[in-house]
Order: structure tokens, then sequence, then C-alpha cells
């Protein structure tokens, strides 16, 4: 594992989670972990991570297969409407741009810009659109339009984009901001040995997502999953994009509230948990409280949409001329490393964990949304 925190102009060397330095960028994989903690994590966490992905691939295999001889079906699917799904209710609603006038003629639409927008082209290369941008419709929720640059997009592609946009440039955001809110010390097991535990399985999870990830493509390949092409240095590549472009300034988001159950519950959720934190932060030293949120409601949440919106990975079309092996992967990741990784002897939900904190953020959450609420993890475990 990484040892170093990795900046634009230098390499700077860390001291597990106290340190008073600034980091320039966001960085997936930089945290120390010991020797013992990696022989747990290895021991507690990876086994169930890789029994998942490979139960659930050698599935999709079969569902692959039988849907080529005709025996199975993909299920019946609204492409406007998931493309909608996808923007509005998943964290990429935070490149919500604006929205049309009360009365327009266009209707009640609004844009979503993605500038500097990665993504893989059928060469196998990465390739960075200066703007993509999609106008979904607030009173359908369905995609109106959707454009790369100068091409306009159906929906099928689009689906394809913002899906492989959400598994590499968008969602590692999250995985990176949440190591800020993790703490490995021993003056952090001492006040609060739950965060303890769960920030070693955040800081291997982001080691296993970021390092590991990649070193599967051969297998994947040879399952006929991926194509024999795929180079796994170029979805690294998109990793490391979307995380050094950082987050989109998003506060006009709350413009969505009455269009998003996600961003209704966001916006409502996240003022309580900072209200909660202040409550109980002698009891997370060292740790930044939006990092926090951002490692376990936001990207819990950004999971259980993820598998929630896209239920068939079959709606990814493999057989795209333009943008066919993003949907391979695409496939791979929905049914192997979206959903919830079961097995696991650790609790890790905000429901149950008997901590003041969590807990007391879960009672007030499930009153705004009791299936979110119920789908917060403590720690980044998928």
């Amino acid at each position: 594992m990484s040892q170093t925190m990795k900046g634009n102009s230098s390499e700077k060397k860390i001291g597990r989670n106290h340190n008073s330095q600034k980091a320039a960028v966001l960085d997936m994989d930089h945290i120390y972990l010991t020797y013992p903690q990696v022989l747990w994590a290895f021991t507690f966490v990876g086994p169930f991570s890789y029994i998942l992905w490979k139960w659930q691939t050698s599935l999709l295999r079969l569902r692959v297969f039988l849907n080529k001889i005709g025996l199975i079906k993909k299920k019946a699917v609204d492409l406007e409407a998931l493309v909608g799904k996808l923007v509005l209710e998943q964290s990429q609603a935070i490149h919500y741009f604006a929205r049309t006038a009360k009365g327009s003629k266009l209707g009640n639409i609004a844009g979503f810009f993605f500038a500097d927008f990665p993504y893989v082209d059928n060469e196998g290369k990465m390739q960075v659109a200066d703007l993509f941008a999609i106008d979904i419709d607030l009173d359908t929720h369905k995609m109106v339009k959707c454009k790369m640059d100068d091409e306009n997009l159906t929906a099928s592609e689009a689906l394809i984009l913002l899906w492989y946009n959400t598994i590499s440039a968008q969602h590692v955001k999250l995985h990176a901001l949440g190591n800020w809110g993790v703490n490995l010390s021993d003056d952090a097991k001492d006040a609060n040995p739950f965060l303890h535990t769960n920030s070693l399985v955040t800081v291997i999870y982001n080691f296993f997502g970021f390092t590991s990830f990649p070193k599967f493509f051969d297998t994947w390949k040879k399952q006929g999953l991926l194509s024999q092409d795929w180079d796994p240095k170029t979805f690294t590549q998109t990793f490391v994009h979307g995380v050094n472009e950082n987050i989109w300034q998003h506060s006009h988001i709350v413009e969505l509230v009455k269009h998003s159950e996600f961003v209704s519950f966001i916006t409502k959720i996240r003022t309580i948990f900072h209200a909660e934190f202040v409550k109980y932060k002698h009891m997370f030293p060292g740790v930044n409280a939006e990092g926090l949120f951002t490692g376990t409601v936001l990207h819990s949440l950004d999971h259980a949409l993820m598998e929630w919106n896209l239920e068939d990975p079959l709606w990814l079309d493999v057989d795209d001329p333009k943008f066919g092996k993003m949907a391979e992967l695409g496939r791979i990741v929905r049914v192997g490393f979206v959903p919830e990784v079961p097995g696991y002897y650790f609790h890790r939900h905000f429901k149950g964990s008997g901590h003041p904190f969590y807990e007391s953020v879960y009672e007030k959450a499930a009153k705004i949304n009791k299936r979110f609420a119920d789908h917060m993890d403590t720690c980044i475990c998928r």
C-alpha cells in the first residue's frame, strides 16, 4: 500500500492520520497500515468481497449466455427514464448547472454539465471530452437530450457514459474524501474503538478499489466478460482524473429538492449529521466531519441507488460500436462490486450500531426516509 501523500509537486510522507499538512489534492490510497492491521483486513474483509464478485460474475456469464441463445430476456426498460435516475438519484446530481425559467416554452428542463469528462473509447484509450451535457425534464424525470462536445447521443449511449462515470471518475471522489473521515491512531482506538474498526475497513477498501481491482482484469478476460485489449491502466487513468478534478461546486443543488428523493434526503440529513457530530466530536479525534459524512452516508447511499437504479446489468450495451468497452466493465462492477457484501462479522450500519452518534443520526434520518436510513453504512465496506 502506498505510504505517501501524492501532491502535484512533490511526495510528502505522512504519519498515520495525525498531521498538520494540508493535502494538495484528494487521494484514494495513501494511509499507512501496520502489518497486523493488513492481516486483519485480509482475513475479515477481503475474502468476502472476493467471494461476492467471483460468484456474481459467474452468474453474469450464465445470464449473458442464456440471453444470447434466447432462453432469457433482459428486463424491459425505459432508457430515457433510467438516464434520468442516474442523474437525479445518485451523486452525479451535483453536476446540476441550471434550469429553465418558470413557464418556459422549452418546458421544466434541468441541465447537468460534466466538464473535462473522461471516458474510454472502443480502442481502449482514455479520452477527455470538454463537456458532457444532459437535459432532464423535471416533470417526467426523463432525458430530453444528451451531447458530448458536438455529438448528439442516444439514451443507450448516455446510460453507458453515465454508468462508467459513476464507477470511475465520480464515485471515487467519495472514496478519496472518505479518507479524511478516518483515524487509525491509538488515541482514536482508545476514544472510539468502533471508529477505529470502521477506519481500518475504509482504508483497506480504498486500497482494494484503487490498487487491487485492476489486477482482476485478466480473470474477466478469460471469462469472456472483458475484451482482450481492455487495459487496466486506462481504467486507473480515469480514476486518477476523476479524483484530481476534485468536486464540482454544487450549493445550488437545493433547487432539485422537490425533484430528487436523493437530494431531498441528503440536504436534510447533512445538517443533522453535522449537528450531531459537534455533540460527539470528542469521540472522533482528528476526524473531519465532512469526510466522515462522505465516507459513510453519501458513499453507502450512492451504492444503494446504483443497485436500485440499474436493475439489470444487461441494459448496458456491450455491442455499442463507440462505448461497448465501458459497458463490459460496467456490467462487472454492477454485479460484483455495487451490492452489499455478505458475511462480515463486524457491524457496519448506522441502524443497530449501539454507538450514540450513529444511533442518533439514524433515528432522525429514519423519520425523513427510512429506506435510505436503513442503508447507511458506518464505513466504506463495498
